[in-house]
């Protein structure tokens, strides 16, 4: 094609001049409209011959887009890349290797292949994951260019592109869900997107199976990821991988940017794999775009519509792209594009957003590409200007791109005329899927009565239990039965006397929430193969998320499933998780040894920040596992796990909290709310939830005084489960008939404060109830001796009130973080941390030292460091975590109360002596 001669500068606009002439520029750059077209016909007849040469020469051209449609890529291209580029250099911190490189294939995404509303969150919309969260500068742009949020609060709008890393914008270093409208999920530590991406897929799998009926396909849409060499060289990548080409999982289509570059240089010092031939054995559907510098769109599309062709497998195309493609010699193929702003910025601005620029480099796209940006320049820049200024998105490119996200927009409010057509449809023939098509539309995951099952569990439970259950006086006397010493020690240590014979808590939790799986079909989850220890599978019920084609040799296998086998990858099972709660519509579960969940903890982080309500259930909480020794005995992942902002960890410590543990996750889910919304603006309302409970028996030794109750307890973190006075008959106000309450409903004026306050969690309550009727027998045995000490000396000389026992109170703490939501009037009243005299010591086998219980005690009885294998009995006597020992230390500690305590200090590690902090009183005590 002969070069045409550059047309010359156009007249600008006077002030109240029609806009036609402008209008006609930019349409040059509409797609299917000719480079040549009303633009150069106007201001230069002299092209039009060579305009009718091209379009002659265009037609004998491969189907690969006409001019116009290859100037109007390119340009949205370069718009990409300098829009990214001066994001990073205001901030002067960010990633443009990504963004330069990857900006073809995200041009192609959205401006031809997503189908995506800017406007709300569409469930049916495709699903883009930037698992290289890196390149986070190339999602807002694009997100932007699109008219995400536009005009709302959410707007992601120029101003926030100008803002991006800076605290308190809405572009942050790395996608954040709930902060910036269009990100889907929280990315940044590599490979996690990906993982994230299958669990998209998982979800689309199943909502269509169950939902979808011949003409009305609600759920069909694709999920997009984009991921880097340092995603696939991460394990939670491959497991993910491997998962998701078992299931089949053909609507996932993963984008691998090969750029053969990471931040300490070149691919090949650490990985030399082949991915394509791994990807393969995997079950993947595996392409290859050998230049993805390419800006033609359609390269990619075809890609995509390969991918689709088939129902088999999920595709990863292979591209081979160039980091810091166009940034010149010196930057772009080598490590220094990853990270940075690029010094050679605005020579960049020159060559790619000046016509003179764009001409100079010969190519015959770049001439097209060169007309527009002088229309561009005419129409919106001061006179004399010859090239486009920063943080400038050209018309013709804004226009793409927003009519594109207006169409998506028609689509959705298409899809929900779809979604009411469907509802009038079915609702006589199939109304319990209708209703519950409704109610997870609306935000309602769970039925109403909900808590009918569950309520039932536990009256069955309780009856069992009080039936049988003995009481223990603050008088000691009146116990049902003292301590028998002279039992063998393991009867002696037996979780209720021997007389109730407790469920293992692992087993609460998991009938628990078969109750709640059996009658709510949003509920979906697994576990890394140990359910058949953990409990969380019920075939029955759930049937087995595993492709149609297993059905032949798994019963209940297809899409429809609700049990998904992950196998043992707990790092990817956890990070599926988020990704099927980010879908909507769905409740996420897992069930896992406690210590397993330390593979997945950067995924339980991930939900945390985006406050994804995931229910995490941790089976084996401590020493009490036994035999497997050290390896499996979690004492350091409690602490882990609380040290996580908006995590809720809580340990029952009997079935009434434990029901109250699946209470507090499930209230989550039981509000109607609007999810066309990206955003949540309100105040922490959502979060995931850990429920850490015991291999073993679960339960406690005696009845509670109190009038709180277990489930109560857990919502308020923390409560007085038997206090140091037992039920009194008193008269409110002095006035009225008198009336029976129990210790925590006693007036103030009428209430007797404890000398020590024993806190614990899970099974450690049951311990330091134990300890507590030792301490009363000693105390009863001191008093009795010091009262014949004193035989035979006048009254006046013997001291006062001899018969008075040691007042100690037990406190349940199954979660810390519900209990520092309480206000300091309600923690004063549980801990009496408002008195200085009374003496608080915390009790937990799950933990170890320094971990925090210094908040809530003045010391603390915890794990001097890991395990030991053997009968759960032998090591808890070893580790020193029996009633005797824990009443020994509580009894020395108290009689030391008088002297001063050394302050905190890091004591050295005694081996299998357990360790008692002496640490400082809770803050604002």
């Amino acid at each position: 094609m002969t070069r045409p001669a550059p047309s010359p500068p156009r007249p600008r606009r006077s002030a109240g001049a029609p806009w036609g002439e402008e209008v006609r520029l930019r349409s040059a750059a509409a797609p299917g409209k000719r480079c040549g077209g009303a633009a150069a016909v106007r201001f230069n007849p002299c092209r039009v011959e060579a305009a009718a040469a091209a379009e002659s020469m265009e037609k004998k051209r491969p189907p690969q887009g006409d001019a116009s449609t290859l100037a109007m890529d390119r340009l949205s291209v370069y718009s990409i890349r300098l829009l990214a580029a001066d994001m990073v250099d205001k901030a002067s911190s960010g990633h443009l290797g990504a963004p330069f490189g990857c900006a073809p294939l995200a041009n192609s995404l959205w401006g031809r292949i997503m189908k995506f509303s800017p406007r709300k969150r569409w469930i049916n919309r495709d699903r883009f994951v930037l698992s290289a969260g890196h390149a986070s500068a190339m999602q807002y742009v694009m997100l932007h260019l699109t008219g995400h949020g536009l005009g709302g609060p959410y707007d992601v709008s120029m101003e926030e592109l100008k803002q991006f890393r800076q605290a308190g914008s809405s572009t942050p270093g790395h996608p954040e869900f709930r902060l910036t409208c269009g990100v889907e999920v929280t990315t940044g530590p590599l490979g996690q997107g990906f993982a994230n991406a299958v669990g998209m897929a998982i979800a689309e799998a199943h909502l269509a199976a169950r939902f979808n009926r011949e003409g009305f396909p609600l759920f069909d849409y694709y999920v997009y990821c984009l991921a880097g060499d340092g995603c696939l060289m991460e394990g939670v990548a491959s497991e993910a991988a491997s998962l998701a080409g078992h299931l089949k999982l053909h609507k996932l289509i993963v984008f691998y940017d090969d750029n053969k570059i990471t931040i300490d240089g070149k691919t090949d010092l650490s990985f030399s794999e082949d991915v394509g031939m791994r990807f393969t054995a995997y079950g993947w559907n595996v392409l290859h775009i050998e230049n993805g510098d390419a800006t033609d769109s359609t390269v990619y599309e075809r890609a995509v519509q390969e991918a689709k062709g088939q129902t088999e497998k999920p595709t990863i195309v292979i591209m081979k792209t160039t980091i810091g493609a166009g940034a010149g010699q010196g930057i772009e193929g080598t490590a220094k594009a990853h990270g940075g702003k690029f010094s050679n910025l605005e020579a960049l601005r020159a060559k790619w957003f000046s016509p003179e620029g764009l001409r100079r480099a010969g190519d015959e796209v770049d001439v097209c590409v060169a007309d527009l940006v002088q229309a561009e320049i005419e129409a919106a820049c001061p006179a004399g200007s010859n090239v486009l200024p920063k943080f400038h998105v050209p018309q013709a490119v804004l226009d793409k791109f927003r009519e594109i996200g207006a169409r998506g927009d028609r689509m959705a409010d298409q899809w929900d005329e779809l979604v009411q057509r469907y509802y009038r449809t079915f609702r006589a023939s199939e109304p319990a899927i209708v209703a519950d098509l409704e109610n997870r539309m609306s935000g309602k995951y769970l039925i109403d009565d909900w808590q009918l099952k569950i309520s039932e569990y536990l009256c069955k439970e309780q009856k069992a239990i009080y039936s049988q259950l003995r009481s223990l006086s603050n008088n000691f006397d009146v116990a049902d039965e003292p301590l028998d010493d002279s039992a063998p020690e393991a009867k002696r240590r037996k979780v209720g006397d021997g007389k109730v014979k407790y469920k293992a808590g692992r087993v609460y939790v998991a009938e628990v929430l078969k109750s709640l799986v059996e009658m709510n079909p949003a509920i979906m989850g697994g576990s890394a193969d140990v359910a058949s220890s953990c409990g969380g599978h019920w075939p029955e019920i759930q049937g087995h998320f595993l492709p149609p084609s297993f059905g032949e040799k798994v019963p209940g296998a297809n899409y429809k499933g609700r049990y998904i086998h992950f196998g043992v990858r707990e790092h990817a099972c956890l990070a599926i998780l988020n990704g099927i709660c980010s879908s909507s519509c769905l409740i996420p579960y897992s069930t896992l040894f406690t210590v397993f969940y330390q593979y997945g903890l950067p995924a339980i982080r991930m939900a945390s920040i985006s406050k994804f309500p995931v229910l995490y259930i941790g089976t084996h909480d401590s020493i009490d596992l036994g035999e497997d020794g050290p390896t499996h005995q979690p004492v350091e992942v409690l602490p882990q796990l609380r040290a996580m902002p908006n995590l809720l960890v809580i340990r029952p410590a009997n079935v009434e909290e434990v029901v109250g543990s699946i209470q507090v996750f499930a209230e989550q889910y039981t509000g109607k709310q609007a999810i066309s919304q990206y955003i949540d603006p309100k105040p922490l309302v959502r979060r995931p939830v850990f429920v850490m409970t015991s291999r073993g028996e679960l339960g406690l030794p005696y009845k509670g005084n109190t009038s709180i109750k277990g489930q109560e307890g857990v919502w308020r973190g923390a409560y007085v489960i038997h206090d140091c006075m037992d039920e009194l008959t008193v008269s409110l106000n002095g006035a009225g008939p008198p009336v029976r309450l129990s210790g925590a409903c006693v007036p103030e004026h009428c209430r007797t404060l404890p000398d020590i306050v024993l806190i614990g969690s899970g099974q450690d309550v049951a311990l330091v109830m134990r300890a507590k009727e030792i301490l009363l027998q000693w105390s009863k045995t001191f008093n009795d001796k010091l009262r014949a000490t004193f035989s035979g000396f006048p009254a006046s000389a013997s001291p006062a009130n001899l018969s008075a026992l040691l007042k100690v109170r037990i406190v349940s703490m199954p979660c810390w973080e519900l209990f520092d939501e309480q206000d300091q009037e309600y923690q004063d009243s549980v801990l009496c941390s408002n008195y200085k005299e009374i003496l608080r010591i915390y009790v937990e086998k799950a933990a170890t030292k320094n971990t925090g219980h210094d908040k809530y005690a003045h010391m603390s009885v915890l794990m001097p460091s890991y395990g030991l294998s053997g009968k759960s009995a032998d090591v808890e006597k070893k580790l020193e975590f029996t009633p005797e020992y824990i009443a020994a230390k509580v009894w020395s500690s108290w009689m030391d109360r008088g002297r001063i305590l050394p302050t905190a200090g890091d004591e050295a590690d005694r081996g299998f002596s357990t360790w008692v902090s002496h640490l400082g009183r809770r803050a604002g005590a």
